[in-house]
């Protein structure tokens, strides 16, 4: 929706939308005079998104679905049901699900076995070699693979840095972020993150998982290939641009368009949800734990459909790990098993238990604090040598602290049984037959040491003789390790290279577990005290302490470790944990990412408090402009150049009633009459015209792609709406329909803010700005709109409560929502940064306070009467008077460099 002086940037996802279409006021037109220009999207998507910053864009929703398409849907379902329904949606959205559980599963498998192979390898490398010439080459080796890793992200794909989470999770809430889901991200994410974990960094694959999981159901979905073009011969070469994301031209004849009907943004949100779980249960081995973290975490629409593409494909993931890996557990940290704990050791080691929870909520909260002051010092994003260095720094420090303290301060011990047919544990200064503590925690796989820590206890690993423990870590490597463990996983936090936090936290919580377990164990050697449930269960209430999850963690543990028997322990850790670290440190690490990205505007499932108080009117952006029923071709490109909004409200020519509401009413001038009336000379006169071109009754909502699709195929009528240069054909119709619909499927997929630039319109070659490009006459072009605008677009009045305007927006999915007038006039609107910043500051806050809204004369009011200051900075959200008051006047603000997207939505509009 376009409206003067305000942008949206994160509108939301949605649902199906139904429009009509009437060709009655379209005859048969003559023989046509233009052609469909060159497309002008086929140097668009050529453009390449710098990292820059630029984080978030809007969603597209589902542009129209005319008579055509229905008939054709109609005649479809009328006819005999086949095995595979009546049009084969169902069974292609089947398909897509079992098809992103499988390859996600096959990822996490092949990112295991090059992890895997990669650190067997270096360690086989520095294995009997002395502790400087170890140290060296051990920094070389993983220079070298993080250099590889994160020259991918900077100059290939920079939406793959980090874990992911944060992103997907914004994007599954509405937020369009350019290039998070597409091939080149997919494939960076994966070699960065081998890279990152094989080079011993403090980082896991756990959250690239999730993100890889995302991406595999995005490729799929988004699928385009011409392998059935030009004979067997060219099917190799057609195929390696499957998932290219360049375009080549607007004839939808030469594409596949077997998902041409079941790719709308709402079907896209439960594929992307679907390779949430499957990501998630790939990586901790449990099923159910990714669908509930998908659904408590990542997930802001949820639904029995979207549970059951979550379950199968997380199912299916886990499923194909065991097939490829027959020696992989069932739980990816399955540990080995301990004594059981009965009834009245869980009563008497309550107190230790409850201790031991709470110093993992501090560690958690700790690290988050650490984390934000970090980001003071990083380099920013586009100083691609400097965020290099950055990473080769990380690894010269965990190489040099490993050797150092393996050296200094680590315990050589005999191999306990079974470590080295495992190949785990370093020798390092040790004698042979023996191993050196403090050195294979640094070093080695994370994924093994952690493993050991949740095993010491067992009966083979800790012997009691007298009071004489021999675990297979001491307790001074221990505390030492836990402490500068912490450090290292807040350097490596947020560096620009793949990684997620899940697994250094795991290792954070167990070494302190064990630590302290085997303190318990050397005070009260009598009581049935075992180190490793300790450890299981600091990890996670570490989890806690940094994600701030709860249900979904619970499961996660529980069938990660398959340590069932322990479930009360570990419902206790993620309690006492999440209460300890919320004291300390309110945010998580997902709000705080989305603090950091600072344009992402993440909405609540309750309205907040504040809004109970407030009408739309109070919260709603004035100013909204749009088009006529027909409307001049000039008057279209003039409104998309001068704006960068992508949805435009569409006004009757004609009122039933006048200003006041009698009944008489009256005309509003022609349009023909009031462009007549615009070109006049008198100021008066234009700004007359201007003000009737740009209000009256509203009857629907046109996209700029819709736009966009008519502009390049010439679609244009005269001012009464006869159609010039074009014969009425039904195939035309649905190609247009067709076009409307895939529109970002098709041609912004993975960057849509292009779409609101002016690159498309000048390649449309229409208005002459550029020297030597082709121009028309468009003083007697017009475009009728009625056919193809939305006649239903969801709409509230002004005096509604702005709480109900909230659970409205996102009940429905919208992306915007036009506030009216008793008279169906369009006052204004309410977008998502409109809902964001009216509801003022608090703990529960996501991300920074969004911008007030542009040209509000009531807000403005109120802040400048000093009688209602509690007032004034109850809408204000404590911004200052000046500084609104100075936005309003400006009528525009800029949100990282880029414009506004998308505003439409994807629900009932």
């Amino acid at each position: 929706m376009a409206h003067q002086g305000h942008e949206d940037e994160t509108p939301m996802l949605g649902r199906s939308v139904t429009f009509t279409r009437s060709h009655a006021a379209n005859p048969r037109p003559p023989p046509g005079q233009y052609q469909p220009a060159t497309s002008f999207l086929s140097k668009v998507l050529g453009t390449k998104v710098a990292a820059t910053g630029r984080v978030s864009e809007s969603l597209d929703y589902e542009p129209i679905q005319n008579k055509l398409f229905y008939d054709r849907m109609k005649s479809r379902k009328e006819g005999k049901k086949k095995l595979y329904g009546y049009t084969g949606h169902t069974l292609a959205k089947m398909l897509v699900t079992v098809s992103t559980g499988i390859i996600t599963g096959l990822f996490a498998v092949f990112l295991s076995k090059f992890t895997g192979a990669i650190t067997e390898w270096k360690l086989g490398v520095i294995e009997d070699k002395s502790w400087f010439v170890s140290f060296l080459l051990f920094w070389l080796i993983g220079s070298v693979l993080v250099s590889a890793a994160t020259a991918l992200v900077q100059y290939w794909a920079p939406a793959s840095a980090g874990a992911g989470v944060t992103l997907v999770m914004a994007y599954l809430n509405g937020n369009h972020v350019p290039n998070l889901l597409r091939f080149e991200t997919l494939i960076s994410k994966f070699l960065g993150t081998v890279c990152a974990v094989s080079a011993a960094l403090p980082m896991g694959p756990e959250g690239p998982m999730v993100h890889i999981g995302a991406c595999v159901a995005s490729c799929i979905t988004y699928i385009e290939c011409k392998c059935m073009d030009g004979g067997i011969f060219s099917i190799f070469t057609n195929c390696f641009s499957c998932f290219s994301r360049r375009g080549h031209d607007f004839n939808l004849k030469e594409k596949m368009k077997i998902l041409d009907e079941i790719v709308s943004d709402s079907d896209h949100r439960e594929f992307v949800s679907a390779g949430v779980s499957a990501g998630i249960s790939a990586a901790f081995g449990a099923p159910v734990g990714g669908v509930l973290f998908s659904m408590e975490e990542a997930c802001s629409f949820w639904s029995r459909k979207t549970a059951w593409r979550c379950f199968i494909a997380a199912t299916l993931s886990t499923f194909t790990i065991q097939l490829m890996n027959r020696s992989a557990q069932h739980g990816m940290i399955a540990f080995t098993g301990l004594r059981a704990m009965e009834n009245k050791d869980w009563l008497m080691q309550l107190p230790f238990l409850i201790i031991n929870s709470g110093m993992a909520g501090l560690l958690g909260a700790a690290f988050n604090s650490f984390r934000m002051w970090l980001w003071k010092v990083r380099a920013v994003k586009t100083r691609h040598v400097l965020r290099i260095l950055e990473v080769i720094g990380l690894v010269f420090l965990v190489s040099l602290l490993g050797h150092f303290f393996g050296w200094a301060a680590g315990m050589c011990k005999p191999f306990p049984e079974g470590w080295q047919e495992e190949g785990y544990g370093l020798r390092f200064n040790c004698e042979e037959g023996q191993y050196n503590d403090l050195a294979t925690m640094f070093l080695s796989s994370q994924h093994h040491t952690i493993i050991k820590l949740f095993s010491v206890g067992h009966d083979d690993t800790v012997d009691v003789e007298e009071d004489k423990y021999t675990p297979p870590f001491s307790i001074g490597s221990l505390a030492l390790f836990a402490t500068i463990y912490l450090g290292l996983m807040s350097v490596g936090a947020g560096l620009a290279i793949p990684g997620g936090l899940f697994m250094p936290s795991i290792l954070l919580g167990a070494s302190w577990g064990c630590f302290w377990g085997l303190i318990l164990r050397l005070w009260l050697p009598a009581w049935n005290i075992m180190p490793g449930l300790y450890a299981i269960l600091a990890a996670t209430g570490v989890l806690a302490g940094v994600f701030r999850s709860a249900i979904s963690l619970v499961v996660l543990v529980v069938e990660g470790t398959r340590g069932i028997d322990y479930l009360i322990g570990v419902i206790l850790a993620v309690i006492v944990a999440n209460w300890v670290a919320h004291h300390i440190h309110h945010d998580g690490v997902y709000e705080s990412e989305l603090e950091r990205i600072g344009n992402v505007y993440m909405l609540r499932d309750e309205p907040p408090h504040r809004l109970f108080t407030l009408t739309a009117e109070a919260i709603m952006a004035t100013g909204v402009v749009g088009f006529r029923t027909i409307t001049p071709v000039s008057r279209i490109l003039e409104m998309m150049r001068t704006t960068t909004h992508n949805g435009f409200p569409v006004f009757a020519d004609e009122e039933p009633e006048d200003e006041d509401g009698g009944g008489g009413g009256g005309e509003l001038p022609s349009t023909k009459a009031l462009v007549g009336l615009a070109h006049s000379s008198s100021a008066a006169d234009i700004s007359n015209a201007e003000k009737a071109l740009t209000s009256g009754r509203l009857e629907g909502v046109i996209l700029r792609s819709q736009l966009l699709v008519l502009l390049q195929r010439r679609h244009f009528c005269d001012a009464d709406g006869r159609p010039i240069g074009r014969d009425y054909s039904e195939q035309q119709e649905l190609d247009l329909e067709t076009e409307m619909r895939t529109f970002f499927r098709r041609y912004f997929t993975h960057a849509r803010y292009i779409s609101a630039t002016a690159q498309p319109l000048d390649e449309l070659k229409l208005d002459g700005v550029h020297a030597g490009s082709t121009t028309l006459d468009l003083s007697n072009l017009y475009i009728d709109l009625r056919p193809y605008m939305n006649r239903s677009p969801l709409t509230i009045r002004k005096d509604c409560s702005a709480a109900r305007a909230h659970q409205v927006f996102l009940n429905l999915g919208l992306r915007h929502l036009l506030v009216v007038d008793a008279h169906n006039h369009v006052v204004g609107i309410i977008t998502r940064k409109d809902l964001d910043h009216a509801a003022g500051h608090g703990w529960w806050r996501m991300s920074h306070m969004a911008e007030p809204p542009q040209n509000n004369k009531f807000m403005k009011h109120l802040r400048g009467i000093g009688s209602v200051g509690f007032l004034s900075r109850l809408l204000g959200g404590g911004a200052s008077s000046s500084a609104v008051a100075s936005a309003g006047e400006n009528g525009a603000h800029a949100e990282n460099g880029h414009g506004d997207p998308e505003q439409g939505r994807s629900g009932h509009h």
